[in-house]
């Protein structure tokens, strides 16, 4: 049996003759099953006027370009035949594509309206129709492909109109707020930068004011690769800027109660302060709520890295060690007597004390410090800053805050310089974890020497100096803040300008008091009256802190001011 004949292509063969092919079209199997003909490219002639849609009613798609077929396609008997399809009839009869492009035809007959209803794919290209110059509904979908009333036409161009105008006007209003939004941050950068420099011109300091993508490029848009730490009050970032100098970029953590006035005063107190043994502060930033200090490139690291812990970590004769300590007693010196205002530290750590390439110490983080207070010697505070092992009993366990909390922090920071240990060892027995309790320990033994890093290599002169060193740093660290020396009295016995001596507490109480000179068998030298002056030390808040400072004999005794005038004359 012969399969149904579905698929008729028979382009491209020179057929001739006139179209339809009513003895071949109307043959009963053929009319049944045939849904494809392809009669393109031959020299089939004869008019569409009279074509009837129930002569090829199974008829799917058919193809007729590029012949000779000509005269006027009437759209109202096609559809009246079944031959092409509407949207009101049934889809499953007639013609769903129907070409004729290149042929001869001339007119196209329609009613009125009835070109939108057409779902019938017809194709006139290359025909006399399509090439008039009139453009109407039937040009548009037998020529174009747009099948539509001029009515239906007309409301799609109102809704296209519309559209493009909504959108336009979307795009007006986001480009103003976009405008606007612009126009405010360069406002408020003014504003910014208007308030900065009113706030410098006031106090008479001149920090730079570094652009925020300046430091970003500087930083890498501060890569964690450029990241040297962090701390309670910020990340470091290392930057290098377009003239090749290094700097160090801390960005700071700034709480949302933190305003402009708040950041400024840090940055005029900072910039005040002027120092050999503090870090010297370059320029700030504000971007929005971004803080950002650009201070100094320090670079040997700080004390907790090349000193006791960390792939830099370097064995320092005790010259450098004994300088270290001498460095940072004349900064805190600095800091709680000759700073106007003055400042409590509160977080001297290793990590806080850098060391530039001669391992000169500088204190870090000084500026960002609870300010002291003109009219108090000592506050209360609920909100205590510093780091475990450092922290002074009485700030730790009360929020009590003075000067002396400093100076119990600088007690253990001498101990670790000594040592080489950090402050806390929880590998070593519990009566020996922090290292302040263990130099308490062996002060009870007798045995202070063996708190010594068994690294460092001491002469015989040097051993009576360490010893010195090791009093004064358990002077500075006992727990009653009232037996603690004011650093102004740790820098004098540092250098030699006083005795230190060692108080053993009880309760509170003085149990036994040993002097150190005795101990070491040392014997009182008289002293020498010593003028010392540097100017580039000074503050600028503290005109007269640049005065020359005298000791004097008062018989054969040095009284105590003259003690005190002679170490704030040496920590400048």
């Amino acid at each position: 049996m012969l399969t149904p004949l579905r698929n008729l292509k028979l382009a491209n063969t020179n057929l001739t003759g006139n179209f339809p092919f009513t003895s071949f079209i109307n043959a009963s199997i053929v009319n049944s099953r045939l849904s494809v003909l392809d009669l393109s490219g031959n020299h089939l002639t004869g008019s569409v006027t009279n074509w009837n849609g129930s002569d090829m009613i199974s008829l799917e798609e058919l193809y007729l370009d590029g012949n000779d077929i000509g005269g006027t396609l009437d759209i109202a008997q096609l559809i009246a035949s079944g031959l092409i399809r509407t949207a009101s009839t049934n889809e499953s009869y007639g013609l769903r594509t129907l070409s004729i492009m290149n042929n001869g035809i001339t007119d196209v007959k329609y009613p009125d309206g009835s070109i939108a209803g057409i779902t019938t794919v017809m194709r006139l290209q290359g025909s006399p129709y399509c090439n008039k110059k009139e453009e109407d509904d039937g040009t548009r979908c037998f020529c174009e492909q747009f099948c539509s009333n001029q009515g239906s036409l007309s409301n799609k161009k109102v809704v296209i109109i519309a559209a493009v105008t909504s959108s336009l006007s979307i795009l007006v209003i986001i480009a103003v707020v976009v405008a606007a939004y612009f126009y405010r941050t360069r406002r408020y950068k003014q504003y910014l930068l208007l308030q900065v420099q009113q706030k410098f011109e006031e106090f008479d300091v001149k920090p730079t004011i570094f652009p925020y993508n300046e430091l970003r490029v500087a930083t890498r848009d501060f890569h964690p690769d450029m990241k040297l730490g962090e701390g309670g009050y910020g990340a470091v970032f290392k930057g290098i800027l377009p003239n090749n100098s290094v700097v160090a970029v801390k960005q700071l953590f700034v709480k949302n109660t933190q305003g402009i006035d708040d950041f400024l005063n840090e940055v005029v107190l900072i910039t005040g302060m002027k120092h050999r043994n503090l870090v010297n502060l370059k320029g700030c930033c504000l971007r929005e709520h971004q803080r950002l200090l650009i201070y100094e490139y320090v670079d040997n690291y700080d004390v907790d890295q090349v000193l006791l812990r960390g792939e830099n970590k370097t064995t320092l004769s005790w010259a450098v060690r004994q300088n270290i300590c001498l460095g940072v007693a004349r900064g805190l010196h600095y800091l709680h007597s000759l700073a106007k205002p003055r400042i409590i530290h509160r977080d001297i750590k290793a990590s806080n004390i850098l060391l530039d390439k001669n391992f000169e110490p500088k204190i870090a983080d000084f500026g960002l410090a609870l300010l002291f207070p003109d009219e108090k010697s000592h506050i209360m505070t609920v909100h205590v800053a510093g780091t475990k092992g450092y922290l002074a009993p009485e700030y730790a366990s009360l929020g009590q805050l003075s000067e002396k909390v400093d100076v119990f922090s600088f007690g253990v920071l001498c101990l670790e310089v000594l040592s080489g240990r950090r402050n806390i060892d929880e590998t070593v027995p519990l009566d020996e974890i922090y290292l302040s309790q263990r130099a308490w320990k062996l002060h009870g033994e007798s045995k202070l020497m063996d708190l010594v890093d068994p690294t460092l290599i001491l002469r015989d002169d040097e051993k009576a100096e360490v010893q010195r060193l090791i009093n004064i740093a358990l002077l500075c660290s006992q727990d009653v803040a009232d037996q603690r020396p004011t650093m102004a009295k740790v820098v004098a016995m540092l250098q030699h300008d006083t005795d230190s001596e060692v108080v053993v507490l009880n309760s509170g109480k003085k149990e036994r008091q040993l002097d150190s000179l005795q101990l070491l068998g040392l014997g009182k030298e008289e002293l020498t009256t010593v003028l010392e002056t540097d100017e580039a030390e000074t503050s600028a808040f503290n005109p007269c802190a640049s005065r020359r400072g005298s000791v004097h004999r008062d018989g054969d005794l040095i009284t105590v001011e003259g003690l005190i005038q002679l170490s704030e004359t040496r920590a400048r």
